[in-house]
């Protein structure tokens, strides 16, 4: 006869497995390069940088990721139909997008990013920042 504190421990056992297997199941994967390039090539980006309020799109920053490479960056605020404040340049290294602008951001470490995207939500992705000074910045597609 099974003892009732064997039993106990043998449904702590696969209550762990099982929760294990959930998490490896909703485990956030990184996108490959080409996942990357046809994400963003041409896509104006709507980024929500650490430290803003999520849902509030007067915090949002819209930049172009343009197909040839190049990068308009505009100031926290602007519209989509806003001149670009800043220029630069984007491109994907290994499975990381990344970019460098010349005068956005200098002081906070946005003009020069790297980092791998994954999908975050229906709607939004996100870019983990690979310097670890920024952390995660969210962006949505054409926003």
């Amino acid at each position: 006869m099974e003892s009732p504190r064997l039993r106990c421990s043998a449904n702590r056992w696969v209550l762990l497995i099982a929760f294990v297997t959930s998490l490896a199941a909703n485990a956030q994967t990184d996108l490959s390069a080409e996942q990357i390039r046809n994400l963003v090539s041409g896509q104006t980006l709507a980024f929500r940088f650490p430290g803003v309020p999520p849902a509030d799109p007067k915090f949002f920053s819209h930049w172009d990721f343009r197909t040839d490479g190049s990068l308009c960056g505009r100031l926290i605020g602007s519209s989509v139909a806003t001149e670009c404040a800043d220029v630069g340049v984007w491109n994907v290294q290994g499975n990381s997008l990344c970019w460098t602008l010349q005068r956005i951001g200098t002081s906070s470490g946005i003009n020069s990013v790297c980092g791998p995207v994954r999908k975050a939500t229906d709607s939004l992705y996100e870019l983990q920042e690979g310097s670890g000074k920024l952390g995660s910045i969210l962006f949505g597609i054409g926003k």
